[in-house]
C-alpha cells in the first residue's frame, strides 16, 4: 500500500489524480498545509523539505522501500510502476519533457505567485497583473499545442495530462480572469476532468 502525503494545490492533485488513474492501492494522508503540519517534525521526518505531496511505497523495485517527493517525479514513478500513462516513443521526446517540466515549474510557479500575493494583507495589484500577463502566455502557447493534438503529450493520456490539468483547475477557480481566450485548453480540460479517475483525483475525502 502506497502512502500519500499531500494537500490539494496543484502538486498535491497531480500525485492523487495519477494514483486514481492507475489504480494503484494508496492511502491518503492529507497535510494541513494552513496549520503548518508540514513543518511538524512527523512530517519533516518524512520530507526534511517540508514540500508535499511525498509518496512512500514499501514495494519499490527490488521489493526495497522508496520515499519520494517532487511531483513530476512521483508521476514518472508511479507511471513506471503501473505501466501506465507514459507511452513508450515519448520516453525520449526532448520537447515532451521540455514541455512537461515547464509545467512543473513555469506555470505552477507563476500561479503559486499570483495566489501567493493575492492573499497577503495588502497585495500589489500591478505585480498580479505582470504574472497573470505572464500565466496567460504560457496557455496561449499551451492552447497552440493542442490546437495540433488532442492531449498535452500527443495524441493519447499521458503524466503530462496530469500534470497540466490541475494547473488550470485551480487558476480556473482561483484566477479565471486570467485564463481566457484559450478554446483548445478548454475543450481538453473538459475531456480530462470528465476522466473518473481524474474526479476522484481531486476528491481529498476519498483515497
Amino acid at each position: 500500500m502506497i502512502e500519500l502525503y499531500a494537500a490539494p494545490t496543484s502538486n498535491g492533485l497531480r500525485a492523487k489524480i495519477m494514483l486514481d488513474e492507475t489504480g494503484l492501492n494508496y492511502n491518503l494522508n492529507i497535510v494541513d498545509l494552513a496549520e503548518g503540519a508540514n513543518q511538524s517534525d512527523e512530517y519533516l521526518d518524512i520530507n526534511p523539505m517540508g514540500l508535499i505531496p511525498t509518496i512512500i511505497d514499501p514495494a519499490g523495485p527490488d521489493g526495497q522501500e522508496v520515499k519520494l517527493s517532487q511531483s513530476m517525479a512521483i508521476l514518472m514513478y508511479l507511471a513506471n510502476k503501473s505501466g501506465r500513462f507514459m507511452p513508450e516513443h515519448l520516453v525520449n521526446d526532448t520537447m515532451f519533457w521540455r514541455n512537461s517540466m515547464s509545467i512543473a515549474t513555469d506555470m505552477t510557479g507563476v500561479l503559486m505567485a499570483i495566489l501567493t500575493i493575492g492573499r497577503m494583507d495588502s497585495p500589489h495589484q500591478p505585480t498580479i497583473n505582470e504574472f497573470g500577463a505572464r500565466y496567460h502566455r504560457y496557455l496561449r502557447y499551451w492552447d497552440g499545442i493542442l490546437a495540433d493534438q488532442q492531449y498535452a503529450g500527443a495524441n493519447e493520456v499521458s503524466i503530462a495530462d496530469f500534470a497540466f490539468y490541475p494547473v488550470i483547475f485551480r487558476s480556473k477557480s482561483m484566477i479565471p480572469e486570467f485564463t481566457n481566450d484559450c478554446p483548445n485548453i478548454d475543450r481538453w480540460y473538459e475531456e480530462i476532468g470528465a476522466r473518473p479517475g481524474v474526479q476522484k483525483g481531486l476528491d481529498f475525502g476519498h483515497s
